[in-house]
């Protein structure tokens, strides 16, 4: 009974595609599905810098065209299924700097949920976090993904709807779809309107939500209210309008650009922000067409900002990609490292070490911090089994994470916590190298390029008395490895010295000598060409130099934009990065600061579009 009514239910999709246009189906044009755009995809590392960058590798998709334009730097767009030609693409990642050219970058019109957003509206629409098998609904459908739908995604997008609506019909969240009898059609169709303007981030209109109640009553035999009630829910799931984020409307113009309608622009908010639908304010606000100004999204920012618990997991997840501690990139040393001859060291509690990091990510926004202070803020986040790395009695904790600030000297910013130096070390002994590899690409945004495979497997032989002795000898060996370690990637290796292979803080070094963290480290380069440099002896000294470093900021801001809007870095959206930049080189501009002002671009409430 319930099988057949899924298969009455698709066609009722289409009442629903029509707030989509009839040209977009479920596995139609390039953008129909495409996961760039607004509140965009993941930032991997790409271009010069090994920082910047999504996993779009090119332009972005045409509006329905066959093939997208490629980028400045990018591959050449996903192809699509109909139309004549695509929308040209945002310039790609490249290794030089992209300077701003006034303007609003093309983008797709018809975006599609990431899946991190997927399980965030199920959670807040209908209470599911997981389904029978323990997992979020996500894990079964296929990664994120640019371009058109494929079949395989429609198919799994069609089996986890069917589960997270039986599991909600049949469960304690029922309510949150229909509180009545479905079988009567009023109540039907009150439910379709009312769950419809929440799934599809407009209101339903009386014809639509009068055409899926009809359909789904006038099945024979009539099923029981349940069955019709999860039919009903299964049609909104694996609806266009649901799983795509629509921005289709031209009525209104603005400068040759199409302004966002109110719903647009909520929907832009609500998922930039929380990963998530509108709330029932930002609702008001959008049927009250009090979100057509600067002034108004700003307001509307602020409020939805200020509630941590939507917004927390955002900004955790952004500099969670930032810094790439997903581990998503082919140079990521990020829990590849395990230490099974240390006993403090447990591989089972890398999930612990990496959520201290995401922690400590979320604790410097909202305690007002800037971008100085994740590599200066002492908090850390401690357990009994972590404390002894910390230097701290395990006696004092208990199993859950607690809050507490270290030596502001000593362990300053994410850099210095065990996820960091446990993962860019050896086994069993530190890794100069590797930390300042780290640091030199991700941080002061100088980029060696890869080390010759070769190099990397050479040895040398010798009593050396520290690591850093070693790698000093080993480097300097080869005339190819020279140019790059001595005066670039070594040196603030050397400086984090001090932490062991765990990250537990040590003077004597394993091989028995003292250890020396004195040294001079390449901080940029002047509008000469000329290295900029400067003498230093603790890890404090180095955080303190990214945290000032142009380079490192302006990579932090070219970040933050390219991850609200999943576009490669372009000449348009450089306008943004030079004003963030300018305004993170501001005393007191706090990271919220910088979530707010990306909702003040022009871009942010106005697309446009290469073909009528």
């Amino acid at each position: 009974m319930i099988k057949k009514r899924y298969l009455v239910a698709l066609g009722a999709l289409a009442a629903a595609i029509t707030a989509c246009g009839s040209d977009i189906k479920p596995g139609g044009g390039a953008n129909a599905g495409s996961t760039s755009g607004p509140a965009g995809g993941t930032t991997g590392q790409g271009g010069s810098s090994g920082t910047s960058g999504n996993t779009n590798k090119g332009g972005s998709s045409g509006t329905s065209g066959t093939s997208g334009t490629s980028g400045t730097s990018g591959t050449s767009g996903t192809s699509g299924t109909s139309g004549t030609s695509g929308t040209s693409g945002t310039s790609g990642a490249s290794g030089g700097p992209v300077s701003c050219q006034p303007g609003i970058p093309n983008t797709t019109q018809v975006p599609r949920l990431l899946n991190r957003m997927y399980d965030a509206v199920v959670r807040d629409l209908l209470g599911v976090t997981t389904l029978a098998d323990g997992n979020p609904p996500s894990t079964d459908l296929l990664p994120d993904f640019d371009g058109a739908m494929i079949s395989d995604a429609w198919r799994l997008y069609q089996d986890i709807g069917g589960q997270i609506a039986h599991t909600v019909i049949t469960g304690p969240n029922k309510a949150k779809f229909i509180n009545c009898d479905a079988t009567q059609a009023t109540c039907l169709t009150q439910a379709v309107k009312d769950f419809g303007r929440k799934a599809f981030r407009r209101p339903v209109t009386d014809t639509e939500a009068t055409n899926i109640a009809t359909k789904l009553s006038s099945i024979t035999p009539q099923g029981t209210s349940d069955e019709i009630a999860e039919a009903a829910l299964y049609t909104f799931l694996v609806s266009p309008s649901f799983l795509l984020i629509p921005e289709l409307d031209a009525t209104q113009k603005e400068n040759e650009v199409f302004k966002l309608s109110p719903y647009e622009v909520a929907a832009r908010l609500s998922f930039l922000l929380w990963n998530s639908v509108p709330d029932a304010d930002l609702q008001t606000a959008a049927d009250n067409k009090a979100l057509g100004t600067k002034e108004e999204i700003l307001a509307q920012a602020q409020r939805m900002i200020a509630i941590r618990e939507k917004t927390g997991p955002m900004v955790a997840q952004f500099h969670r990609v930032n810094f790439a501690l997903d581990n998503n990139t082919s140079n990521s040393h990020w829990w590849k490292t395990d230490h099974t001859s240390n006993p403090l060291y447990q591989g089972s509690l890398k999930p612990t070490y990496r959520q201290e990091i995401e922690m400590f990510f979320e604790d410097v926004a909202f305690s007002g911090g800037s971008f100085k202070d994740l590599f200066l803020s002492p908090v850390a986040f401690v357990n009994n089994q972590t404390a002894p790395i910390y230097g701290l009695d395990p006696a004092g904790f208990d199993a859950t994470l607690k809050r507490v600030e270290l030596d502001k000297n000593q362990r300053p910013g994410f850099m210095t916590r065990i996820g960091f130096l446990s993962s860019f070390a050896h086994g069993s002994s530190t890794s100069p190298i590797l930390r300042g590899a780290y640091v030199t690409v991700n941080m002061i945004g100088a980029d060696p390029g890869p080390p010759n495979a070769d190099n990397t497997k050479l040895t040398v032989m010798g009593d050396f008395s520290t690591e850093r002795e070693y790698v000093e000898k080993l480097t300097s060996s080869q005339e190819a490895c020279k140019g790059c370690h001595i005066p670039y990637v070594n040196p603030p290796g050397f400086l984090l010295e001090n932490f062991d292979s765990i990250g537990k803080w040590q003077t004597t070094d394993p091989r028995g000598g003292a250890i020396d963290t004195k040294t001079t480290v390449v901080l940029g380069s002047d509008d000469m060409g000329n290295d900029i440099t400067k003498e230093m002896s603790t890890p404090l000294e180095l955080m303190q130099a990214i945290g000032t470093t142009p380079k490192a900021q302006h990579m932090y801001a070219e970040k933050w934009v390219a991850f609200a809007t999943g576009r490669q870095p372009n000449n348009q959206d450089a306008c943004s990065v030079d004003q963030l930049d300018m305004n993170l080189s501001t005393d007191g501009y706090s990271v919220l600061d910088l979530l707010a002002d990306l909702t003040q671009t022009d871009a942010f409430r106005m697309r446009t579009r290469a073909t009528p």
